[in-house]
């Protein structure tokens, strides 16, 4: 009994656009590719002393009953395991599906795949599935399964996927299950250095991602102010090196407050074009052009600035550290330098400044004991 209550399951859900040209020749591709699924996930917790009982084993197999609406199939009841864990698959006539999974330590997983013919219906707070509608499918299940059920949870929203269902799902620093609102992808490609994305949210106006890392929403510029230190830190007539700063916001504010040269280096000039065209909110038109009167931006990598201004002696006010958060992939990328933490950039940094000179960066939380 001990030990079952200290076990538990963890699903990984994966999805794939597939060619359309060859994936399935039987398939009306205008028709499918504006379909998608929606997955009901459901858990019960069941009485430890009855939940084995044949009683009971008829119920889970009834469960399909309340989960569809209309024809469905009973497919197959599977042994799963050595432990006596049972598999449970029912699909209905459109090809919606059910997964029910009983494991022997006395708990259930429901888990319905709805698929939708418009991926209208997959829009946050669009109908039909609801937090209301799929609170009423675990009540029907909870009331089919009666005295067998101790208690119950479901996530009251679905899983949206789909060829043309936008991805917004992303996981936290220490591994939590994330959902944002982006309503569609406004700009998508593969640079040389990454995969660049801009998506539009309901809340946050466009955001930038960096493989499919959140780098900056058009909201976010108490971000940038609190980067530059506004209020604590004085740059007119100051010297400023930003490092990386493609999507333009700390050179479009620090130009507001005329200092007497900044250099900005970026590596991708794909993230300037970018966010130049749709980040407008965050840069203005500060990245229409790589060079003014009292700027310039620079295509190259930081590091090799920052070793080319420690060896011509060129010293600057302030170097700001805008560059992304999760490490590069050197050897992916080819790097001659281990971007593994920032050291080697704040070693650098600190070499070049001026005297009584000033580094800003925004630090990260440890994601897990292997980052630290």
């Amino acid at each position: 009994m001990k030990m079952t209550f200290k076990m538990g399951t963890a699903a990984v859900l994966m999805s794939f656009t597939l060619d359309e040209e060859t994936f399935n020749s039987k398939v009306d591709r205008e028709t499918a590719f504006i379909m998608g699924t929606a997955t009901v996930m459901m858990s019960f917790t069941l009485d430890q002393n009855t939940f084995n009982s044949k009683e009971a084993h008829e119920l889970y197999q009834s469960v399909p009953n309340v989960c569809f609406e209309g024809n469905f199939k009973l497919q197959e009841v599977f042994d799963c395991g050595e432990r006596g864990d049972k598999l449970i698959t029912a699909t209905s006539d459109n090809g919606s599906h059910v997964v029910i999974h009983l494991y022997h330590f006395a708990y259930l997983t429901v888990d319905i795949t709805f698929v939708v013919d418009n991926v209208d219906q997959l829009k946050p707070l669009s109908e039909p599935f609801s937090d209301k509608y799929i609170s009423e499918v675990e009540k029907k299940v909870v009331n089919n399964l009666g005295k067998f059920i101790k208690a119950s949870n479901s996530l009251l929203c679905p899983i949206r996927r789909g060829p043309h269902v936008t991805w917004r799902y992303a996981y936290s620093g220490d591994n939590r299950l994330q959902e944002r609102d982006y309503e569609e992808i406004v700009f998508e490609m593969d640079s040389k250095w990454q995969n660049i994305k801009i998506a539009k949210s309901r809340e946050f106006g466009n955001v930038l991602l960096l493989d499919d890392v959140v780098m900056l929403g058009e909201s976010d510029l108490v971000y940038t102010e609190t980067l530059l230190g506004i209020g604590r830190n004085e740059f007119k007539d100051k010297t400023v090196l930003i490092l990386g700063g493609g999507d333009g916001g700390v050179l479009h504010e620090l130009l507001k407050m005329s200092p007497a040269y900044v250099l900005m280096a970026e590596i991708d000039e794909e993230v300037i074009k970018a966010c130049s065209k749709h980040m407008k909110r965050v840069c203005g038109k500060t990245l229409e052009k790589l060079d003014g009167a009292n700027f310039k931006i620079k295509i190259c990598d930081c590091v090799l600035e920052l070793k080319e201004a420690l060896n011509t002696g060129t010293a600057y006010d302030y170097v700001i550290n805008d560059l992304t958060e999760d490490i590069v992939d050197s050897e992916k990328h080819s790097f001659e330098h281990q971007f593994k933490t920032s050291s080697k950039v704040l070693e650098l940094s600190m070499k070049i400044l001026k005297s009584g000179g000033k580094y800003l960066a925004r630090v990260r939380s440890f994601n897990n004991e292997r980052d630290k």
